[in-house]
């Protein structure tokens, strides 16, 4: 990383200043002072609560593989069959052609992790610089070892990121925002708008608590001749690991900066696939149409789906703006299409 990309890119984020690099890290004009060791620039202040307990459960259990190199997070929480992974591969992909193929010069994974997904880290494909951010030293560590000098590395908190208004073109951010505590959501989806680049979009797969969709699904997959192999035996109790998921209910009643579209990651969650998906033809076949179920309808599978990519673009002049299309399509006055969106999820 040189210095002139970090004195370019980042700010205090306590005094909002420009920084200079000194032999002793990063400081202020007013003295903040943040250390750069091995390439990972540390702008993390004392966490409590729920964010310590993200932070630790990610440093000491989540990203530490085992002896196979896996991470202990993918083995607890991730399907990792061959059928449910190409699956998962297919959707994060679909976002990344969709949105991310304009490319520019700074691409941000906000709670990048170790960058588990290879389709992420080929978001970045098209973008000069891939920026990294989390709380974790252990995943920034194994991110750069991934990326190289390619990366820029910060340890930060994503409500209040080290990083000048307006500079990055696009970003990605996902299962990341409900592990925060419920009072700091927000704070996190309006960081990410203050960072964007006007012109540019962010991508932030979350999870609503009151999806219908799912249990359409499941009431389907319940009359196919077809089971998966159900949930594996778990024989050591797992660290705890927030898991705050909110309704769509609350996203929309938010006063926003900016404009929002609903897009799809992925409609059913990990449980679904261990219950009712086999790993062979069959679990394939009803993947591959649940997939063209996603791609055809994508805004409704984002507001009923279990998954939804949050996506809002800032215009030119700094502000959000919203197509006609994407106005009739969010505010539900095209709602008779979700009838046959329903049926099409119950047969």
């Amino acid at each position: 990383m040189d210095r002139t990309t970090l004195t370019d890119l980042c700010q205090c984020p306590r005094s909002g200043e420009a920084l200079q690099l000194t032999p002793d890290g990063l400081i202020s004009a007013s003295g903040h002072t943040y250390s750069v060791r091995n390439g990972v620039a540390s702008f993390l202040q004392d966490l409590s609560g729920e964010q310590a307990a993200a932070k630790q459960f990610y440093d000491e259990f989540g990203w530490a593989p085992d002896a196979e190199g896996e991470f202990q997070e993918t083995k607890a929480f991730v399907d990792t069959r061959t059928v449910s992974a190409e699956h998962a591969r297919a959707c994060m992909r679909r976002l990344g052609e969709r949105y991310f193929s304009g490319g520019g010069k700074y691409i941000l994974d906000a709670g990048c992790g170790p960058l588990v997904d290879e389709e992420v880290v080929a978001f970045g494909d098209r973008f000069e610089r891939f920026i990294c951010t989390d709380l974790s030293t252990r995943a920034l560590n194994t991110a750069r070892e991934k990326l190289g000098d390619r990366g820029i590395y910060l340890k930060c908190d994503i409500t209040n990121m080290p990083i000048q208004d307006g500079v990055v073109d696009a970003i990605t951010c996902n299962h990341v925002i409900y592990q925060l505590p419920l009072e700091m959501q927000a704070a996190a989806f309006r960081e990410l708008w203050r960072v964007l680049k006007p012109g540019g979009v962010a991508v932030v797969v979350f999870w609503w608590n009151d999806a219908k969709l799912p249990w359409r699904l499941e009431r389907l997959a319940r009359m196919l001749p077809m089971r998966g192999p159900g949930q594996p035996e778990i024989h050591t109790p797992l660290p705890d690991l927030p898991h705050n998921t909110r309704s769509r209910s609350w996203f929309e009643s938010k006063d926003w900066p900016f404009a929002y579209s609903y897009d799809i990651y992925n409609a059913v969650p990990q449980l679904f696939l261990r219950n009712y998906i086999p790993d062979d033809w069959r679990g394939r076949l009803f993947l591959s149409g649940l997939r063209a179920l996603q791609t055809a309808l994508p805004r409704y599978c984002g507001k009923h789906g279990l998954m939804p990519a949050i996506v809002f673009k800032k215009d030119s002049d700094g502000g959000g703006r919203v197509s006609v299309a994407d106005k009739v399509l969010t505010s539900g006055a095209l709602s008779f299409v979700e009838p046959f969106a329903g049926v099409a999820a119950a047969l």
